[in-house]
């Protein structure tokens, strides 16, 4: 059996696209990775994205693309709880978070970023956090 998740509207897949850009333009250059979980009916589906960017642009897969917007489009629908987390490569390595709050990308602050991280999901119970990695504060994506 798989996770049951809400077909997302045309609207939905549009916003998706909308918001996909707004995030990688914050994201800057380097090599970065985004990790989006939407939570339905039977489990977490999680689709992950990563991309290079430079003075060149984006170097990323397509296909890729397609199934992270895909599902970012119903988190966006504001059906299902959802997060998405980007982590960049560097010195040092950073990773901040957004909730999606009727299906609004809200952002989270580094502490909560921290917390979220040093918590497993299913207990609650602490965990070490991402070594070498600052928390920082998500950016706001207006939209």
């Amino acid at each position: 059996m798989g996770i049951l998740l809400q077909v997302p509207s045309d609207r939905d897949r549009n916003r998706a696209l909308d918001i996909f850009d707004r995030v990688t333009e914050k994201a800057g250059h380097g090599t970065h990775f985004l990790t989006l979980g939407v939570t339905g009916l039977g489990g977490t589906a999680t689709a992950l994205f990563s991309f290079i960017q430079d003075d060149e642009g984006m170097t990323a897969s397509g296909h890729d693309l397609h199934s992270f917007c895909e599902l970012l489009a119903v988190a966006i629908s504001g059906a299902h709880p959802s997060g998405l987390v980007m982590r960049t490569l560097g010195e040092p390595n950073t990773a901040c978070c957004w909730r999606f709050t009727d299906g609004d990308p809200l952002p989270i602050n580094r502490a909560e970023a921290f917390n979220a991280y040093a918590s497993d999901p299913f207990t609650g119970e602490p965990v070490a956090p991402l070594p070498g990695t600052e928390y920082a504060d998500a950016p706001v994506i207006h939209i």
